[in-house]
């Protein structure tokens, strides 16, 4: 049985995990955005995000300097993911600590992954009977069955996936028709089917999955990405569908602000608490600690991934941070304030010069793609070809 495994504590000590930056000198990279071999520069998951016993449709975006490759035809797919007892509640870790005891799940695209209909193990009763408001001064007593042991020694080992939702990974290794090799992943949320109250009644104001004004929130999807424009000297310019030379021109994305969604996540403050000291940490009850978690309002600011096979991008990522003005603003949803100047969906390109140094294509035509990220799992992608003359 597959289970998340961490106690709320757990859920703290991860809130804070940050990566520590390196230090000495580094070579010299070209841009992540130039595309000079084999890369999956994406995993669409549909849906982005399940329940258990529910089916999700991974297919990968393989790319190279002939544009989109094809599964079978430019390369072949396999995979796979981490034994069981190899992971961890945040969706285990996609490189297994032993490679040789990865789960081999088959090749082809696209690859149906369904989520095992026992992820979270049984529901477990609710630990714990709350006071009879008719008589304050007599509350119910708790069940005896019902310690507080994290969420109950039931729900213990299932709390984070519970809380937070279950990354659920599948690894995926690509071979090229030259036969190199390149590997990617893709997590998807698994949240369980019921609320959380069903579990634990104290969890009810922390569930994410629950709307303020009561009843189940949406279930994210992916988002919608129509079109790339390719604008001439501005991003107002004229659009054009050649390029000259050494030009400059300004990408844009034409996304369909309709499939913007807006969600809740959990905050924490962890002020005070000992997270040197695990010990510590893991006697902390549920409700010495969910005091800490508080929901808030979310909104998906769309993130674009440039990819390009040939030329310059002057910004690989970019942020349409005017979605919180044009889409949720006339919701009426009070998503967190942008800070500074909002920065924008399109990117600047530099065209290949056609010299020595800075050399047309193969073809003349510079294969392009941009991949959109809702930041909670939803994506899309989009290819346009790129005429230089």
């Amino acid at each position: 049985m597959l289970r998340a495994r961490a106690s709320l504590a757990l859920v703290v000590l991860l809130a804070v995990a940050a990566a520590v930056p390196g230090a000495g000198c580094t070579p010299k990279f070209d841009p992540a955005s130039l595309i000079k071999n084999e890369r999956i520069i994406a995993v669409v998951a549909d849906p982005p995000e399940a329940v258990p016993g529910a089916s999700v449709t991974l297919t990968p975006i393989v790319v190279g300097l002939g544009g989109t490759l094809a599964e079978g035809d430019g390369y072949t797919a396999a995979w796979w993911r981490c034994p069981d007892d190899d992971s961890d509640s945040l969706g285990d870790f996609w490189q297994c600590t032993e490679a040789s005891k990865r789960v081999e799940l088959g090749g082809g695209v696209p690859y149906v992954d369904v989520v095992p209909e026992d992820l979270f193990g049984p529901l477990p009763p609710v630990p714990s009977v709350p006071p009879d408001p008719a008589d304050p001064a007599n509350p119910a007593e708790p069940d005896d069955d019902a310690a507080d042991e994290g969420l109950g020694a039931a729900a213990a080992e299932r709390s984070l996936g519970a809380l937070l939702g279950y990354w659920r990974v599948v690894g995926l290794t690509v071979r090229g028709d030259d036969d190199r090799v390149v590997e990617g992943f893709k997590r998807a949320p698994v949240f369980l089917p019921v609320p959380l109250a069903q579990i634990d009644e104290r969890l009810a104001a922390i569930d994410v999955r629950v709307a303020p004004e009561g009843g189940v929130t949406q279930t994210n999807t992916n988002p919608l990405l129509n079109a790339v424009t390719v604008h001439e000297g501005a991003v107002d310019g004229p659009t054009v569908d050649k390029l000259d030379k050494g030009g400059t021109y300004f990408f844009v994305p034409r996304y369909d602000a309709r499939s913007l969604e807006a969600y809740q996540s959990l905050k924490a403050d962890l002020s005070g608490l000992p997270l040197d000291d695990p010990d510590a940490m893991a006697a902390l009850s549920v409700d010495e600690l969910l005091p800490r978690f508080q929901k808030v309002q979310r909104c998906e600011i769309p993130i674009f991934n440039w990819y390009v096979t040939a030329g310059k991008v002057r910004r690989e990522i970019t942020l349409a941070e005017g979605a919180v003005a044009d889409t949720f603003d006339p919701r009426g949803v009070a998503c967190p304030p942008v800070e500074g100047e909002p920065r924008t969906a399109d990117t600047a390109f530099t065209a290949p010069a056609g010299t020595d140094d800075d050399p047309l294509p193969e073809g003349g035509v510079v294969h392009a793609w941009v991949v959109m990220r809702d930041g909670r799992g939803g994506t899309a992608v989009r290819a346009f070809d790129l005429p230089v003359e």
